[in-house]
């Protein structure tokens, strides 16, 4: 969907009205925000599972397979019931006077991730706003139960505006009444105020923890021990599947949902809450590749989510000389990247994604890491693709190294591909 087309979201709302509202059949959790979205979605399905619910998620973006983006209880949507779903939409076009071509390839998604869900016969859907909020394909949604808002950035400045004031709004924009918002305590104050006056619009409550903090017992490459409070909640040694300082602001957040949840709508005990959290996995988040010699890969692709990332390798890594394996596209802010991971990295080793239209060369990526560079380190290497980048970056990283890949989702992608990431069974 083009994010700046205002006529596709009531568009997509008439053609649900026409499939007789398949999202009023199960209760939804909506989710925005520039970071975090996926980590959130994740955790929020696998405790709502644990408790013995039958739990949908759309996502976005595929690593691979574009039927990674429907799940329910965590298996993919199979290829029959992806054509059962569509035929089961056309017709409902047709009398609309309309198209299959008519609708994007991500408005079909949703549409079909809608009936399937319906037929399937879901407790919960966690769906994810794909890009923005306002114009996004996922704001046909009728009535969210929850709405929820991760770390909002700037990201997508071109489609949503180049202030996080502007980005805010537009995210805001899928508040609707008799919802409950769930925001970061963290929230930036000039997003936060933004959706503090639209919840105020829509005459809905928005809740946000205070006095919130934590203490972290352990961290590992598989897991984090910690204990979490804050005035919505108090978690004592609670384990996370996942590790990286940027998932405790999204932890918080579950958190946070969790509490409105139980306090308002469902049962969820606390064995599921532990459960769920130690059972999550996100493939391409902080995820290990291999040990020996360490590589870790994550999909970070913005100035603030390479931060967190940078941030999250050094606690979990101290000391250690890393060579980062970095692809990016070039409409991303790669400069404001770069000039966050340089001061931590060894060697950098460029590698060009596999996206022809839009991926930034990787002598264009390594001439500019050049030229930011203060001093002589790090070293830095251009390679053809990220198999020979990958061969290079073991070759380059010390005893006691380790080697982290990021920039884009493609690269993601492409480590699936070639047999370094595994994705969960379909």
């Amino acid at each position: 969907m083009l994010a700046n087309d205002a006529d596709r979201v009531p568009l997509l709302r008439r053609i649900m009205r026409h499939l007789n509202h398949p999202d009023r059949h199960f209760h939804v959790i909506h989710i925005a925000g520039t970071n975090g979205k996926g980590s959130t979605g994740a955790m929020l399905a696998s405790v709502l599972q644990a408790q013995g619910l039958r739990v949908g998620r759309f996502s976005s973006p595929a690593i691979n397979d574009p039927r990674e983006q429907l799940q329910v209880n965590g298996h993919w949507i199979q290829p029959a019931e992806f054509l059962d779903s569509y035929h089961e939409i056309v017709p409902v076009l047709t009398n609309m006077g309309l198209k299959a071509a008519d609708i994007s390839v991500f408005e079909w998604f949703f549409l079909i991730s809608m009936v399937w869900f319906r037929n399937q016969n879901l407790d919960w859907a966690i769906v994810e706003a794909g890009l923005g909020g306002q114009y996004d394909a996922t704001n046909a949604l009728a009535g969210p139960q929850v709405t929820v808002f991760t770390k909002i950035a700037l990201d997508h400045t071109r489609i949503l505006g180049s202030t996080l004031d502007a980005i805010a709004r537009n995210k805001s924009k899928i508040i609707k009444s008799k919802t409950t918002v769930v925001t970061l305590a963290n929230q930036d104050p000039a997003a936060q105020a933004v959706l503090q006056a639209e919840a105020a619009r829509q005459g809905v409550p928005i809740v946000r923890p205070t006095r919130l903090n934590w203490q972290v017992h352990d961290r590992e490459i598989t897991g984090t021990t910690l204990d979490i409070a804050s005035d919505q909640y108090q978690w004592q040694n609670l384990k996370l599947g996942l590790v990286g300082d940027y998932q405790l602001q999204n932890l918080s957040l579950v958190l946070t949902v969790i509490a409105v949840l139980k306090r308002h709508l469902i049962t969820i005990s606390d064995t599921a809450v532990r459960t769920g959290l130690a059972q999550v996995q996100v493939p391409g988040r902080l995820t290990v590749l291999q040990t020996e010699p360490l590589i870790v890969a994550d999909g970070a692709h913005n100035p603030d989510g390479m931060q967190a990332l940078v941030n999250s390798v050094q606690a979990l890594l101290p000391g250690r000389s890393l060579v980062w394996v970095v692809g990016v596209l070039k409409d991303k802010a790669y400069e404001q990247m770069l000039m966050t991971l340089l001061p931590a990295a060894q060697v950098v080793i460029t590698n060009t994604p596999q996206q022809p239209d839009r991926a930034l060369p990787a002598k264009v990526l390594a001439a500019t890491a050049e030229q930011l560079a203060i001093t002589d380190q790090p070293q830095v290497m251009a390679a053809d693709d990220i198999q020979s980048a990958l061969a290079l970056a073991q070759q380059k990283v010390a005893e006691n190294g380790a080697i982290v890949v990021a920039g884009s989702f493609y690269v993601m992608r492409e480590l699936q591909q070639a047999g370094w990431l595994v994705l969960p069974d379909d």
